[in-house]
């Protein structure tokens, strides 16, 4: 049991509170500081300490830093790469940034695996494919790329190609997405297009129900403009599904063009952030052509990336056997299980007077470059 501070005061959403007189003898953490914990452990998605609220620097934000700094805290465990390169960014003017890194590490999250057998192998060796099926999930439907699938799904009909979008989505959009176009005005024209008679829309489905049919679909797809990981592609890599994505933030770290997804241009910076305008607020018709132009590239960039799988399923199968062992090797409960075991017993048995700092036995999740040679 915790508190999580956020709930009484946004800006407190770096901390939490563990229940008192439990009698853990090591804290693992995620994304909040435990307060007074003696021993324990933080793995974060990508900035640590949480500060989203608070734009500069005071006691409170150099409180959390000394936290984590403290031999209290005896390992940092970014969820990817990405979210590593950013800490190290954000800790760098930090007297302790040494000290940071030199008990910080990599570990990827990890997901369930779908059913052994790929679903749509058999159809698929015996040239089985009448349409493209393509599977768009997330709850902010533009940041992720909703309005790329519906501007895809628009192309595609307009040259009578067989490709269906699914959506599966709350719609989530406007001002209260931090990638958004303020005005949900701006969306109707994205909205319409859900009607397209080559679109299919859910809403509200059980997790389970999504991972079949991601399962059953072709393709994943999250062209996204901001995410942290990217969850939806290694689930469907979890059900052998390939997905076409951006190379934002994680998501380069576990897709490869052409081995086990599609990656479509993005201009990103050294960080993986996906490159604005500067200086343009997102309630100006500036920011709303910037964002048109971008939705309307990606869906360029899209339709010339499946043209060659369609009517082609046998292009389909070395991509989805590679998928799933993407997510066999980097992410099953299995690889995650074999790491953190000992882990858990060598950390808890370290002594707290001690500085802490990596041992020799906590590696790192690797990534798609390190284990290519073993897709094939």
């Amino acid at each position: 049991m915790f508190l999580p501070f956020d709930k009484l005061l946004n800006k407190l959403d770096g901390i939490a509170w563990m229940a008192p007189f439990h009698n853990a003898d090591l804290v693992h953490a995620f994304n909040r500081v435990p307060i007074g914990e003696r021993k324990y452990v933080i793995s974060f998605e990508s900035h640590l300490p949480r500060r989203f609220s608070i734009a500069r620097d005071n006691a409170y934000t150099d409180w959390m830093t000394r936290e984590i700094s403290s031999r209290h805290c005896r390992r940092i465990i970014a969820l990817s790469h990405y979210a590593r390169n950013q800490f190290i960014d954000q800790t760098k003017d930090a007297c302790t940034a040494e000290a940071l890194k030199a008990k910080l590490l990599v570990r990827h999250p990890n997901v369930l695996m779908g059913p052994d057998v790929d679903p749509l192998a058999a159809e698929l060796r015996d040239g089985r494919m009448d349409e493209l099926v393509i599977t768009f999930v997330g709850a902010h439907f533009a940041r992720k790329g909703g309005c790329v699938a519906v501007k895809l799904a628009q192309k595609a009909l307009e040259q009578n190609l067989p490709v269906r979008i699914q959506i599966v989505s709350s719609m989530t959009v406007g001002a209260s997405v931090w990638t958004d176009p303020a005005s949900e005005a701006f969306f109707k024209p994205y909205m319409d297009l859900l009607d397209l008679p080559n679109v299919t829309r859910f809403e509200g489905l059980p997790n389970g129900a999504v991972r079949q049919m991601l399962g059953r679909s072709h393709f994943g797809f999250l062209p996204t403009f901001s995410d942290t990981f990217g969850y939806s592609i290694i689930e469907a890599m979890a059900e052998h599904t390939p997905s076409i994505a951006t190379p934002v933030q994680a998501i380069p770290e576990f897709v490869k063009d052409g081995l086990n997804g599609l990656m479509l241009p993005l201009d990103v910076d050294e960080l993986g952030h996906w490159k604005q305008p500067v200086g343009v607020k997102h309630n100006e018709n500036a920011y709303e052509d910037f964002f048109a132009d971008e939705i309307e590239k990606l869906a360029d960039h899209a339709l010339a990336a499946i043209r060659p799988y369609i009517g082609a399923p046998e292009k389909l199968l070395p991509l989805r056997r590679a998928a799933r062992l993407t997510a066999e090797k980097m992410f099953s409960p299995a690889v995650s299980a074999a790491f953190y075991d000992p882990f858990y017993d060598r950390v808890a048995s370290e002594n707290p007077s001690t500085d802490p700092k990596n041992d020799p036995l906590d590696v790192s999740s690797p990534t798609i470059s390190d284990i290519e040679d073993q897709l094939a």
